[in-house]
């Protein structure tokens, strides 16, 4: 019987939560699935306990870190189901997890991901996240994060301009039409770049609150600097803009963006973080740099195009208020939605 869902689970010395991960999916009441277990060069023992106690599971093993863009592409290579579930590796499933966000393909017109309710693991009163939506700013507005998840608002179907790798399943052939995630991405936005392909190529990206899982944000990023991390999220933001907006979209939010960024940029150096500071005009400079590459990919990506920015901005675009801001920038999930 074919495997209709290829869950894909990119690892990088994540072996503390794979016990959880795996026997929650192994106690899924759907049944129909496999398993690409992705392991990013870890050095420690997460591909001897997989391999050991998981035998079933196809393990690929990649000699370098490729990020999660890589990693889950690697992945996507081995995938054989009509389904593909990018999972991150710190999260546990509820038994109905997979049966419901199959059912949210059979009843969402014109799906091609969708983004399972996320709660935080060790504060299961809260969300991580619902999705995002697109702003004014340019920044995303995280709907839902760290806020009461038993509230009703977080408990709807909604669109969102972006739907949260960690637990996101895509249509595999809305996937083959439009492409996967880019290389280039490394990891962070990466998932917002596919979501925004998804929506200008006519599909759309949905939030389904009846799958759950449990996650414990940032298990495997912790172990990375959050310069290295902000370099990467200022690269790829710019990058996709590049790729995948109109010229009359780039024109409006360009400005903002770099206006945005660099009052952010002088924010830190006030606060001594000369690193962060950093990572913003590094970003600039890798995006120069590989201009002409991502031009070309532009190309590819609007002969895809089957509605305009402000077709899709009208559904998935919502303004927070200005306490959203300041929480993001001070690391705080405690503001007013």
């Amino acid at each position: 019987m074919k495997n209709i869902i290829s869950i894909i689970i990119v690892n990088y010395n994540g072996k503390k939560w794979l016990k959880k991960c795996l026997d929650s999916l192994y106690a899924q009441t759907y049944k129909n699935f496999e398993i690409i277990f992705v392991d990013n060069a870890s050095v420690d023992d997460s591909v001897a306990f997989v391999r050991s106690n998981y035998p079933e599971i196809k393990i690929v093993i990649s000699k370098k870190n490729l990020g999660f863009a890589g990693g889950n592409t690697l992945g996507f290579k081995y995938a054989k189901g009509e389904y593909v579930l990018l999972l991150n590796n710190d999260t546990w499933a509820e038994k109905d997890y997979l049966l419901f966000l199959l059912e949210a393909f059979t009843v969402i017109p014109n799906l091609g991901s969708v983004q399972s309710k996320i709660i935080l693991m060790n504060e299961p009163d809260k969300l991580d996240v619902c999705g995002s939506y697109w702003t004014d700013s340019s920044f995303l507005y995280h709907f839902g994060m760290g806020q009461d998840q038993s509230k009703q608002k977080y408990n709807t179907p909604m669109p969102f301009f972006s739907n949260k790798g960690a637990s996101m399943m895509l249509k595999k052939e809305v996937i083959d039409k439009i492409g996967f995630l880019d290389d280039d991405f490394w990891s962070y936005y990466e998932e917002t770049d596919l979501c925004n392909r998804i929506w200008l190529s006519g599909y759309e990206c949905w939030y389904y609150p009846k799958a759950i899982i449990h996650h414990a944000v940032g298990g495997t990023a912790i172990t990375f600097s959050n310069s290295f991390i902000q370099f990467h999220n200022f690269k790829n933001k710019l990058m996709s803009f590049l790729k995948n907006f109109e010229l009359t979209t780039l024109v409006k939010i360009l400005p903002i963006y770099f206006i945005f960024n660099f009052l952010l940029s002088i924010f830190w150096i006030f606060q001594g973080k000369m690193r962060h500071f950093l990572a913003l005009y590094q970003a600039i400079w890798w995006n120069l740099n590989h201009f002409n590459k991502t031009l070309k990919k532009r190309s590819e990506i609007q002969l895809l195009r089957k509605k305009a920015d402000l077709e899709y901005f009208k559904i998935v675009k919502k303004n927070p208020k200005l306490n959203y801001f300041y929480s993001l920038v001070i690391g705080s999930r405690n503001y007013e939605e």
